[in-house]
């Protein structure tokens, strides 16, 4: 188990990792997600013991990864960016991998780049960054690891070559039973193969839960009012988000329930219809619900939110 226990990590004087705690188990993709600056690529370069934390620890089935050169062997890292040795060719670098890691097959790096179809003869400073992208996963994966560890993985890969990535990490982790840890921006992709998901906000960990219990947390509604939502509706405190096409009312709503539901009937809704909701607008009205607290928040103390916002600049 891949297991990160309170950790801490800062620079200088500025905390970005605050008391983080995380898990993945083997066959287990667990998604990592946050805004920008959340905290993320430092959570993963302390987990690939690329960085030491300050504090608390990480292990791989209990033996710490930092300076630690054979629990290494046994994680595959793939970084948002990947530039290797750069007048290597392709070939070079496989065949150093070869010499590096003991389980490296070339075999498996042969048959997977018959799919993604890298030019093996030409220089890694000649490829674009999504052949980087796929040459890193493939070197990385045919290490043979317990682990890989992602981060934004699909960064300049076009849709066809996203669609084939997810498809070879589900049958990876599925035949090998490795854990997997990836963080992306891409939350459709993730929504897709995640089995649970950690959330940060400005480096501490606001939800951890499995992808069902996530995307519990809310609800979406089609709701149809004939004749119009009045007044009353947008100001029924369950609802976070609401837009409409004609009489189709869509809504994002927090506590749904039978009481909620009768609410709205009462308001004149003809049909009350629960949908799936996206990970990735779950995320966006969680942003939105939690920026809407902080507002709230500054006017009652008396404060202008754009005065608060001037004087943090300054």
């Amino acid at each position: 188990m891949l297991e990160v226990k309170n950790i801490y990590k800062g620079y200088n004087r500025e905390k970005v990792l605050k008391d983080v705690s995380l898990s993945v188990m083997p066959g287990e993709i667990h998604g990592l997600i946050g805004e920008n600056s959340a905290g993320k690529t430092t959570l993963i370069k302390c987990i690939t013991g690329v960085y030491k934390a300050d504090k608390g620890s990480v292990t791989y089935d209990g033996d710490e990864i930092y300076d630690n050169p054979s629990v290494k062997e046994k994680v595959g890292y793939v970084a948002d960016y990947n530039d290797y040795i750069k007048y290597y060719t392709v070939s070079r670098m496989v065949y150093m991998y070869e010499n590096f890691y003991p389980k490296f097959s070339k075999e498996k790096f042969n048959e997977w780049n018959r799919i993604f179809k890298l030019p093996v003869d030409k220089r890694i400073l000649s490829l674009s960054k999504g052949q980087k992208m796929r040459l890193a996963f493939m070197l990385e994966t045919a290490k043979q690891p317990d682990y890989l560890i992602l981060d934004e993985p699909t960064s300049g890969l076009d849709p066809v070559a996203k669609a084939r990535f997810y498809e070879l990490l589900i049958n990876e982790v599925e035949q090998q039973e490795i854990g997997v840890l990836i963080s992306s921006h891409n939350l459709d992709g993730l929504e897709r193969i995640c089995d649970s998901v950690t959330m940060l906000e400005h480096g501490i960990v606001a939800r951890q839960m499995s992808m069902e219990e996530m995307k519990s947390e809310l609800t979406k509604l089609n709701v149809v009012f004939e004749g119009g939502a009045g007044k009353a509706v947008y100001e029924i405190p369950e609802i976070l988000r609401i837009s409409n096409v004609g009489s189709i009312y869509s809504m994002v709503v927090k506590e749904y329930s039978e009481d909620f539901v009768k609410k709205l009937y009462k308001q004149g809704a003809s049909l009350v219809e629960p949908v799936d909701i996206s990970l990735e607008e779950l995320f966006v009205v969680l942003e939105e619900s939690k920026d809407s607290k902080v507002k709230e928040s500054e006017q009652s103390d008396g404060n202008d939110p754009e005065e608060v916002r001037k004087d943090s600049v300054k």
